[in-house]
């Protein structure tokens, strides 16, 4: 990405929680004020409808009758810079795209802002260089060659969307924005985690992240992290590194993605959630150090109970079992077993490189002498009918040429085969996502 045409702008996002009236009202004046402080607005817009001349008094007015509406947004810029703010159900999302020279005058104002802001019922918020957001997070391929040469577009990872459109595969880019039940995820410069997160993402689990530049726990238990020094030194690779490496840390890619098959790459971090418990497991290696799943040597256990607010951590120094790979246990058929949900429609391949990941990451496992030593091991993909209709079975081989394929039993409900290499088994199923709220599946049954 080193060759983009760059808008050397800063973006910034904030996302508050629902306000009562008096906050409601304080906010939209603070951002009023800053962006007096910051430059001069020549226009306006509201509602996407046409410009108008910027009038302050008209601005406030507006934003007064917006503030008891269900959905409002307005719109300031000078032509260069932009400031918008969103008005919905009592919530507010601001967005302020800023030049270098504004946001390099007013750095620490902005960034105080941003940490006021947050602080009075913030739910979360970012500052970021625009280039990176946009390097990031545009998937659609034309508006990708205003800042991108076609040979550089041509390298991308690409997926197909839900209207079988070939975009951009934005879910392998470190600074992705992408959303969980209503909470925004990403990595990138300055990120502001409110203390809602610990919903999703317990906020020890933020505030430990290694090889950051900064982490500061801010008024209402607001977590402020910085990944490295200079926002528009994005595209070092080192600080690039430090996005990808936060992503992990926190493992945003374990809890949600959306281009149908997955992140095909070894977890730092593990999540598992209760009716009212969130249990993570770590990854780290001999110097305690985040580490994938397969080559760890320490593992850090944490539960939070969110209704008793109960915390509890283990440290263990081991090596992971087969059950770590292969948690749901069926002691009747001797049997061991772990599921992948796939979309291969939404592929460029029809699932090919996901099936080959999952097949020889469960494959390669090595069993010890243990209880389940001598139980078979079994790795259920759930696709949509079409696709077990379809299997590209042909090209599956030709991809896992150095692995042994038995016969592929076809049945009504799904296909399965048993595959073999250096005298590991593996049963593979190809079932219907639609069974799957059907199966009861509970680690150690």
């Amino acid at each position: 990405m080193n060759n983009l045409i760059k808008t050397e702008k800063m973006y910034g996002f904030i996302q508050s929680a629902p306000l009562e009236a008096a906050a409601l009202e304080k906010q939209i004046d603070n951002w009023l004020v800053l962006i007096r402080v910051c430059y001069q607005p020549t226009e306006y817009y509201v509602n996407q409808q046409l410009k108008q001349a910027y009038d302050f008094k008209v601005v406030k007015g507006l934003l007064q009758e917006g503030k008891d509406q269900a959905n409002f947004e307005l719109i300031v810029t000078d032509g260069e810079n932009e400031s918008s703010i969103h008005i919905i159900q009592d919530a507010i999302l601001q967005r302020h795209l800023l030049t270098k020279q504004v946001f390099g005058n007013f750095r620490e104002v902005i960034q105080d802002y941003f940490d006021t802001t947050m602080s009075s019922n913030g739910l979360f918020a970012y500052i970021r260089s625009y280039d990176e957001y946009l390097a990031h997070n545009v998937e659609n391929i034309e508006k990708r060659q205003n800042f991108q040469s076609p040979k550089e577009i041509e390298s991308l990872p690409k997926r197909k969307n839900l209207n079988h459109e070939i975009v951009i595969d934005c879910n392998q880019f470190a600074g992705y924005d992408v959303f969980y039940n209503g909470y925004t995820l990403t990595a990138c410069w300055r990120m502001y985690f409110s203390a809602y997160y610990e919903q999703i993402i317990p906020s020890v689990i933020i505030k430990d992240a290694q090889q950051v530049e900064k982490v500061l726990v801010l008024p209402q238990n607001v977590v402020m992290v910085e990944l490295y020094r200079e926002p528009d030194q994005w595209d070092q690779q080192v600080n690039l590194m430090y996005q990808q490496l936060f992503r992990d840390q926190t493992g945003i890619d374990q809890l949600t993605w959306d281009n149908g098959v997955g992140v095909l790459r070894e977890p730092l971090i593990e999540y598992a959630f209760g009716p009212q418990i969130i249990q993570t497991i770590q990854y780290q290696n001999d110097q305690m150090q985040p580490t994938t799943k397969r080559k760890a040597t320490h593992f850090v256990t944490r539960s939070f109970d969110l209704v008793q607010q109960n915390y509890q951590e283990r440290r263990v120094k081991g090596y992971l079992n087969a059950q770590a790979y292969f948690p749901w246990i069926d002691r009747e058929r001797l049997r061991m077993m772990d599921y992948v949900i796939l979309q291969p429609e939404l592929t460029l391949d029809d699932g090919i490189a996901a099936y080959e990941f999952y097949i020889r990451n469960h494959l390669d496992i090595t069993f010890s002498a243990d209880a389940f030593k001598e139980y078979a091991v079994c790795l259920q993909f759930y696709l949509p009918p079409e696709a077990i209709a379809n299997l590209p079975i042909t090209a599956l081989k030709e991809a896992l040429s150095d692995i042994r394929f038995g016969y592929f039993h076809k049945s009504s409900t799904y296909t399965r085969v048993t595959v073999k290499k250096n005298g590991k088994k593996l049963r593979v199923y190809f079932m219907n996502v639609q069974k799957l709220a059907d199966q009861h599946f509970s680690a150690n049954e």
